[in-house]
């Protein structure tokens, strides 16, 4: 049976992204498309979020032409609710990666890729769909008895949990569309019984309007707030004082003096942690930042934001 949703795979592999093709074709998803480059990515997501669709998205975590972070930012800005697997060789306790997960990646693929592993992500999505009905069904629901309303609340409770591992009251409350007393009578039960246990009251950023936690961090270039932007090295090269990306280093040779570099720590050095704006080529080494709210699509920066504190849950047993 053909699944509604629509797939992007970003991979700069040919191989890995046909052989994501062919398994995602195998769970029964038809509209499947392949970018190579974070630009081309961003130019078919927009594509298909204008067609009114709702593409998964598998995203490599390194790219040739633009930072994952960048693309990330990009389809949050077009759809915030959009969901991104992170593909990668890199460990998750990476803290590049661990911000990427931060920022609102929806699941984490580890490679190389165990197809069981991917199996199990997008079906998780599946049951996340049917989980949090349309408006119409949630109707339909306050026809039923209260003990089946319940019942039904709890279990979508016990879903979060389990698939956020840990998340706050305030998250769990604005998820659900229900007030925290609610949710806090089923969670105490849970505590009850060792399923779960209340971490430190923390503090999370929300909405300066409408209140929310549903809060995504996008970056940009500080020079022209475009979102187009890469990691990127830079090389010194002492002789002629010229200060060049790597990439521009072709065979060796200084762009500016055209002379070879050969020792690193003699006649050059090497810089990283600095990105590179593929829109105005400014060169920095922090990134611009905002936030923005999934429920009303406020935008405001730190200086605006509002601390909302409330306890943690994570689920030991459940």
């Amino acid at each position: 049976m053909s699944k509604e949703n629509s797939v992007l795979i970003v991979e700069d592999s040919p191989a890995v992204g046909m052989l994501l093709k062919n398994y995602m074709e195998k769970l029964g998803y038809s509209e499947i498309h392949i970018c190579e480059t974070g630009s081309s990515a961003i130019t078919t997501f927009n594509d298909l979020v204008s067609q009114d669709k709702e593409p998964i998205v598998l995203l490599d975590y390194m790219l040739p032409d633009m930072d994952a972070r960048s693309v990330l930012t990009q389809m949050l800005e077009t759809k915030p609710n959009v969901r991104v697997v992170l593909e990668t060789a890199t460990e998750k306790e990476d803290e590049g990666v661990k911000e990427l997960i931060r920022l609102g990646v929806y699941q984490y693929l580890e490679k190389p890729i165990r197809f069981e592993s991917l199996k199990e992500i997008m079906t998780i999505m599946e049951k996340e769909k049917s989980f949090f009905m349309k408006e119409s069904e949630q109707v339909e629901m306050l026809k039923q008895t209260e003990h089946e309303i319940v019942l039904k609340v709890n279990e979508k409770i016990d879903f979060l949990l389990k698939s956020h591992g840990q998340i706050s009251l305030n998250m769990i409350a604005q998820l659900m569309k229900v007030t925290e007393d609610v949710v806090q009578t089923h969670l105490k039960e849970l505590e009850s019984t060792g399923k779960i246990v209340q971490l430190d009251e923390k503090k999370e950023i929300s909405c300066n309007q409408c209140d929310s936690v549903k809060i995504v961090q996008t970056f940009s270039c500080p020079t022209c707030k475009k979102n187009n932007f890469n990691m990127t090295k830079l090389i010194e090269h002492f002789s002629c004082g010229n200060f060049s990306e790597e990439k521009k280093y072709v065979d060796n040779l200084c762009p500016k003096c055209k002379k070879e570099i050969k020792a690193i720590g003699v006649d050059y050095r090497v810089i990283t942690g600095r990105y590179v704006c593929n829109s105005c080529g400014d060169i920095f080494t922090e990134l611009f930042t905002t936030f923005l709210c999934l429920k009303c699509e406020s935008r405001f920066t730190m200086d605006d934001v509002k601390w909302k504190a409330g306890p943690y849950y994570k689920v030991i047993n459940l």
